[in-house]
């Protein structure tokens, strides 16, 4: 059976007024918070994961 891989957090600081929007976006479509940052952080890890393999 294959292992999951391994987590770690990570945590950022932004104004309030940003994390109520964030908070009202991922309300809006139903995710939580967590999982709206980490859609909108996919595309940028994917570009740092195709350079280190390059």
């Amino acid at each position: 059976m294959e292992k999951p891989p391994r987590r770690k957090q990570i945590s950022i600081f932004v104004p309030v007024e940003d994390w109520k929007e964030i908070r009202m976006e991922a309300a809006r479509q139903h995710i939580p918070m967590t999982e709206l940052c980490r859609r909108w952080l996919k595309p940028e890890l994917d570009k740092l994961q195709e350079r280190e393999r390059a």
